[in-house]
């Protein structure tokens, strides 16, 4: 008798002990899933707070007027560097710096744009790496062979192709996949032919007429515009264009100085540029440089959640000559 009302008490302890024990780890779950749903309210809310700053971002953009120029006297610059309710917002210019996929090995090997490379020999590993594959499409790809640092300072992999001054390879590869026929190929050819003979394709008609019935698709991935912008160009990188040999620039470091202090008082148009530099439209820096930007990075961080934009302007204006843009690239983090 005695034996069975201690077993019954023990049963008794025991199983308030794993009542006990559910009920803890079920409290511990309902807190945890508590916090789960708070925290997945709170990256809504971040979100819906970052688009609505990414659309304030995009209407400045849009209302800019100097459709030819755009350098940061432009009204979204005042978004830059800044916090707007806990949020840190970054924008980027990314036609300030140079296309790793698309400029010669020779401009990255005989400037001073060779020392952010790990070592001369990462110049012509890169270069094998887009000549196996077309492309270099990530940072992570050539992460070995050029500090992050150094890449973010000077290079990117977002930008239009300028036929007059591109590398054969990543033109024939970008042709032959948009078109769906080696027609990539024979730009290339032509390309490098043109080149020999240093002349240039110096219209739109002369670009219809050579791309025929592919322009329509070629453009405005393959195009004349000048990729880089003047007034973004970081000084190391445009000391290294306009120093470089063979564009034989004559007082190059004088005018590199002059540009330098000019636009840190006012935006400088291609015309300007142009004046400056002392070229015409027979000279290859005509082709690079100009006064444009296509490609915008914009980065805005939050306490719970971040997003990276890219976004691209249309060479072609809209009918009533307003400017197009493009969200290419959304990424939350």
């Amino acid at each position: 008798m005695k034996h069975n009302k201690g077993f019954s008490s023990l049963e008794f302890i025991v199983t308030l002990f794993f009542l006990s024990l559910i009920l803890i780890a079920l409290g511990i779950f309902l807190r945890v899933s508590d916090l789960t749903i708070s925290k997945r309210t709170q990256d809504k809310s971040d979100k819906e707070q970052i688009d609505n700053i990414l659309n304030s971002i995009f209407e400045e953009i849009k209302k800019d007027h100097t459709s030819n120029v755009d350098s940061k006297t432009d009204p979204v610059w005042k978004y830059n560097d800044t916090n707007i309710d806990g949020f840190d917002i970054s924008i980027k210019s990314l036609s300030g710096l140079i296309n790793l996929n698309y400029v010669p090995k020779e401009i990255l090997v005989n400037t001073t744009l060779v020392s952010a490379f790990d070592s001369p020999e990462s110049i012509e590993k890169i270069k094998n790496l887009i000549e196996e594959n077309g492309m270099i499409n990530s940072y992570e790809e050539i992460s070995d062979l050029i500090s992050e640092e150094k890449f973010n300072e000077n290079f990117t992999l977002h930008g239009y192709l300028n036929f007059n001054v591109a590398d054969e390879i990543p033109l024939a590869f970008i042709g032959n996949n948009i078109t769906n026929s080696y027609f990539g190929d024979e730009l290339a050819n032509k390309r490098k032919s043109l080149r020999n003979n240093k002349q240039f394709i110096q219209s739109e008609t002369e670009f219809k007429m050579l791309c025929g019935i592919h322009y329509d698709d070629i453009t405005p991935y393959i195009n004349l515009n000048p990729t880089l912008n003047i007034n973004f160009m970081s000084e190391e990188v445009l000391k290294s264009f306009l120093t470089y040999p063979q564009f034989k620039l004559s007082n190059a470091l004088q005018k590199a100085n002059t540009i330098i202090s000019l636009r840190d008082s006012k935006e400088i148009t291609q015309e300007e540029l142009i004046s400056i530099l002392g070229i015409s439209k027979n000279h290859e820096l005509y082709y690079y440089i100009g006064s444009k930007t296509w490609f915008w990075q914009i980065h805005i961080t939050g306490k719970n959640t971040s997003c990276n934009v890219i976004l691209a302007r249309d060479p072609e204006e809209g009918t009533l000559g307003e400017p197009k843009f493009y969200l290419i690239e959304k990424k939350w983090i």
